[in-house]
């Protein structure tokens, strides 16, 4: 999605400042405890749509949430599929397969 530039400005100044870099850095420590990201983002104070919302404009911090994801992510689940993410993994693979089905 192409924005104006001053448009981008503004979403990445919005996304800054609901999830400064406090918050991000203790929501990825969190994950690496294996809190899942749903509680973890609660924990917060602010929503997982956010979180990911934050992570698709703030590139570096959507690299890192979904290294963190994938590095944390339960072996015996099959990823890359609707039944992964129904079993509530939120790794980039399991996340893909449901937008392949919606």
């Amino acid at each position: 999605m192409s924005y104006p530039i001053d448009d981008a400005d503004q979403l990445i100044a919005t996304a800054e400042e609901e999830m400064p870099p406090s918050t991000r850095s203790r929501l990825i420590a969190k994950l690496r405890m294996g809190v899942h990201i749903d509680d973890a983002a609660r924990e917060l104070g602010v929503s997982p749509q956010r979180v990911f919302s934050a992570a698709r404009i703030l590139s570096a911090f959507g690299f890192q949430l979904d290294a963190t994801l994938t590095a944390e992510r339960d072996p015996h689940l099959p990823h890359g599929t609707v039944t992964g993410y129904n079993k509530r993994c939120r790794c980039p693979e399991c996340r893909a397969a449901l937008q392949r089905r919606i």
